[in-house]
């Protein structure tokens, strides 16, 4: 009987815990877009469609590189040069529209 228990207790301390940054992350992006999904009507946006296709397109690659963050080391080299080529294309952007 002694040995059923300590097989159960190696069982339970073996099983991988939830990942919290994760689940909290996912719960950040639900709430950011969902948010952003209200402030359609708070506010008076003229372009609806596109507005709507930006929101999908962003959440996508947002829980895209979540997840792809937490899969595998490879992952995270991927999202780190994902958000570095965002930010080069993000301050082109701001170079070219001021002209």
């Amino acid at each position: 009987m002694d040995s059923h228990s300590q097989k159960a207790s190696h069982k339970e301390a073996d099983a991988p815990k939830p990942n919290r940054m994760k689940t909290l992350m996912n719960l950040y992006g639900v709430f950011l877009f969902l948010g952003l999904l209200v402030s359609i009507h708070a506010h008076e946006i003229s372009d609806i469609e596109g507005f709507l296709l930006f929101i999908l397109i962003i959440s996508l690659l947002y829980f895209l590189l979540l997840n792809l963050y937490f899969k595998s080391v490879l992952g995270r080299k991927v999202v780190f040069i994902t958000l570095c080529l965002i930010a080069v294309i993000s301050l082109f952007m701001v170079f070219y529209t001021a002209v």
